[in-house]
């Protein structure tokens, strides 16, 4: 296992496997995720719409993510910060998805499984497999950038500007003004004061939790298949 691992990352014919794998997907969900948009009668709202999910914004990221490594990016100062802010939105895309989403759902698509199990498959064994630099336990703050930037536009932009829309074109949907039920305060008995319980006492404490896991096994897998000692 160690020598395989080794042979992915110092070979650059095997090494740039992963990146293009996480390109070429990443390319596919999106432009089937726009492209069944555009099939809308009113293709301009929905693809609009499209572009505010927190799916839609991870997969865009980690599909940049691979094609700035097939650009030889990955030497910059700041490449490792925003692949870990990747891995940390595309894992957690997954996650949500499947434990808080697909209970609203009467099934899953293909392009859902694309966008929130494939891809982040991939990504995942991209940044753990070729990725040399990361980050340590100090740097744990990172994961929650992203998540408090996206919280802040869907109240502060989304919802007030936008919400009648989404209202509109997913009459069905359960908190589609605020995109995820789990952002709807009306979804709670208690309110506001419930979304804040359930977000910060449950959703925050899973993302540390998952990107402290992150940062660990990542750690761990350095330390196993490429330390020299």
């Amino acid at each position: 296992m160690k020598n395989i691992t080794r042979v992915l990352r110092d070979r650059k014919s095997y090494r740039l496997i992963f990146p293009y794998l996480v390109l070429i997907f990443g390319l596919l969900g999106i432009l089937m995720l726009y492209g069944d948009s555009l099939y809308d009668p009113t293709a301009s709202r929905t693809v609009l719409t499209t572009s505010f999910y927190f799916t839609t914004q991870s997969n865009i990221i980690i599909t940049v993510i691979a094609l700035l490594y097939l650009l030889n990016q990955e030497s910059k100062p700041w490449f490792k910060y925003l692949a870990f802010i990747a891995l940390v939105n595309i894992f957690m895309t997954g996650i949500i998805f499947h434990i808080l989403i697909t209970p609203y759902m009467s099934g899953v698509s293909f392009l859902n499984h694309l966008l929130h199990t494939i891809n982040p498959i991939l990504y995942i064994a991209f940044y753990f497999l070729i990725l040399k630099d990361f980050i340590t336990q100090k740097k744990i703050w990172l994961g929650l950038i992203y998540p408090l930037i996206y919280v802040a536009f869907v109240f502060l932009l989304v919802e007030p500007i936008f919400g009648d829309l989404l209202d509109q074109q997913l009459p069905d949907f359960v908190g589609a003004r605020y995109v995820y039920p789990f952002l709807d305060p009306r979804e709670y008995e208690q309110g506001f004061r419930g979304l804040l319980l359930f977000n910060l006492g449950i959703v925050t404490p899973l993302i540390v939790a998952a990107t402290s896991l992150m940062i660990f096994l990542k750690t761990q897998f350095e330390k196993k298949f490429f330390s020299s000692k």
